[in-house]
């Protein structure tokens, strides 16, 4: 497994695997998550601006593609980088239902956790998932993250607003330095 970096050119893949694959119903849309319609094209630009994926804003938020096999398997992202915290939130979702399972997703998030801690001296690690996610729970739980319970109000207050009615916090702590 590897990280490479995510390009303009990968920006259509990359929201087709969210939007458009078999994962899509375990992530968004009805009847499991009425609350969170399938993401437009145009919505998915205004979250994944271009440097997510040209690098120009690294501190901002920047995506991956993650290889198996020199094959496209899953996209993972960190969001605006936090300095007075040390912390940041990411998110990951696969291309297809065939690449979950396979442990992808939790070495990806272990090895993008180390290159954030390395590089801008990370810590702190937020995922939000449903709480309907069982599945990307236990993954997250592999990769060492654990949840923090929280109300909404208190999840909002700290994070702000989540994209599901039920999110759930999850986090990951480095040692600090």
């Amino acid at each position: 497994m590897v990280l490479r970096l995510a390009t303009e050119r990968d920006k259509r893949a990359i929201y087709e695997w969210l939007t458009k694959s078999d994962i899509t119903p375990s992530i968004m849309g009805p009847p499991n998550f009425p609350d969170q319609p399938v993401t437009t094209w145009d919505e998915f630009r205004a979250d994944y601006k271009s440097y997510y994926f040209n690098g120009s804003k690294p501190k901002l938020g920047r995506c991956f593609i993650i290889m198996v096999n020199n094959m496209p398997v899953e996209m993972v992202s960190y969001n605006e980088v936090d300095e007075r915290r040390k912390r940041t939130e990411l998110d990951i979702w696969m291309s297809c239902e065939a690449n979950c399972g396979r442990g992808y997703g939790p070495d990806a998030l272990q090895t993008l956790c180390e290159y954030l801690f390395q590089t801008y001296g990370i810590v702190e690690f937020v995922m939000r998932p449903s709480a309907r996610n069982h599945r990307v729970i236990r993954a997250y739980e592999k990769a060492g993250f654990q949840r923090v319970e929280l109300t909404s109000e208190q999840q909002e207050a700290e994070y702000g607003r989540g994209d599901y009615d039920d999110s759930t916090v999850l986090i990951n702590h480095m040692p600090k330095t």
